[in-house]
């Protein structure tokens, strides 16, 4: 059977946010990564990832070798598959990556010092503090 071309539903960023998009339902903790093959592998669904090429991994276990692969194209078909068929996964993997990067910020804010001086300009009382 000859091999069909290659069909693409995704620009490679359009790709990376639809990776993030299923991050938004993992772990923070271990998310799908983009990596860079240095030998040849098999992913999930038996498309070979040539040494070079570029492909997606996800840890399921403790041990380093204990990862599922997916080729871009198996991710690809697989975030086509997965959002363009349950449309309203799209619009809550958002509303998930919105409250995270809130959520950072304010920690981010916490830490900062520019953020968490207490001067008169951000003491809400107005009232004048003696130094």
């Amino acid at each position: 059977m000859p091999s069909q071309p290659v069909q693409h539903f995704y620009s490679e960023k359009e790709l990376h946010e639809m990776v993030n998009r299923i991050n938004a339902f993992a772990s923070e903790y271990s998310p799908w990564k983009f990596t860079h093959a240095r030998k040849e592998h098999q992913d999930l669904f038996g498309d070979v990832i040539k040494p070079g090429e570029y492909y997606f991994k996800h840890g399921s276990g403790p041990a380093w070798d204990n990862v599922i692969k997916l080729s871009a194209s198996s991710m690809e078909k697989l975030c086509f598959a997965l959002f363009e068929s349950a449309i309203f996964l799209k619009p809550i993997a958002d509303q998930i990556l919105k409250r995270r990067q809130k959520k950072m910020f304010r920690v981010m804010s916490k830490l900062s010092f520019v953020g968490n001086r207490k001067d008169e300009k951000s003491d809400p009382s107005g009232a004048k503090r003696n130094r």
